[in-house]
């Protein structure tokens, strides 16, 4: 008995779909006209699987930290050493994010003993199976202690007055972000902000000054000033702050005035996360774990 055209259809449909296989993750470099710089350079774009298949996505923008600056071209490799992106990229975590992580240039710190000695051998790559061994730096001596609210230190307190942060280049990220949002199928509703050390500073920074275009942000181990609160109270911007209990460099004291500030112009959703038995390397448990990527998709414009 011949079988109906419907049920052809039917089974060849079965047949392609029982064939297809999902898209792999893509890493893109894109490359762009920096007018800060007048020169030419890339950040990098992740796409998740199945990129195809959806048609709006939401973005993190990434923002590195100072030891992965570079000229945006041959160096940009070192912003795989951290963050969302090595954790979807180098250790094939299916996170459902366009992830951008643009690079800053080297500006003055080229002669800085952790930049001038690192060796591309310590970039992670994304293997033909398994995943990188976690980077993991030795525990702190400090003993744990609670720290007290202090005022920051007055040469920081204006974010716009630093000569080498990511105020800087403030345009070129904002305008990388658009440019991914017109290609990539960016959900500009669903835009979460996120960096570590210097990207956290620079969190603080360009939420302050463009605190409608993100649904969400989280400093790592970066603190803000009590200037910026205003802009991130009215409305008020979901924020998961994180901060290392041992950490010297950026100490949990200078995180305190900025936060306050914003409780007492009542902002409601002021989550702060101080990992007490960790240094500076907070971050790495921050992004391995799977607590903040579904908090910020909980969150939208």
């Amino acid at each position: 008995m011949t079988k109906s055209l419907p049920v052809l259809l039917l089974a060849s449909l079965l047949a392609l779909t029982a064939s297809a296989k999902p898209s792999d993750p893509q890493l893109i470099r894109v490359s762009y006209h920096s007018p800060t710089l007048n020169a030419e350079r890339d950040y990098f774009v992740y796409l998740p699987p199945n990129f195809e298949q959806q048609d709006k996505w939401p973005v993190i923008l990434f923002l590195h930290g100072n030891g992965e600056r570079g000229d945006g071209k041959g160096e940009l490799d070192y912003v795989l050493k951290h963050g969302p992106l090595f954790e979807a990229w180098c250790q094939r975590r299916d996170l459902p994010f366009v992830i951008i992580s643009p690079q800053m240039p080297m500006q003055d710190q080229g002669e800085v003993d952790y930049i001038k000695n690192r060796k591309r051998t310590d970039i992670p790559q994304r293997l033909a199976s398994g995943i990188n061994p976690r980077p993991w730096f030795p525990r702190s001596k400090e003993l744990l202690q609670g720290q007290l609210a202090e005022d920051v230190p007055a040469k920081q307190a204006d974010p716009d007055a630093r000569t080498n942060g990511w105020n800087t280049m403030a345009a070129d990220v904002m305008a990388n972000l658009d440019q991914v949002l017109a290609k990539y199928r960016g959900d500009p509703k669903r835009v979460y902000l996120t960096g570590i050390s210097l990207g956290g500073f620079g969190t603080w920074y360009l939420a302050a000054k463009h605190p409608e275009r993100f649904a969400a942000i989280a400093p790592v181990v970066g603190w803000g000033v009590p200037a910026q609160a205003p802009a991130l109270a009215q409305p008020p911007m979901p924020m998961w702050v994180f901060a290392g209990g041992r950490d010297n460099g950026v100490k949990v004291r200078y995180f305190y005035p900025l936060l306050n500030e914003l409780e007492k112009l009542g902002h409601p959703e002021v989550r702060f996360t101080i990992e007490a038995d960790m240094d500076h390397d907070t971050w790495i448990r921050t992004y391995m774990g799977q607590d903040l990527y579904d908090w910020f998709l909980t969150h939208s414009k």
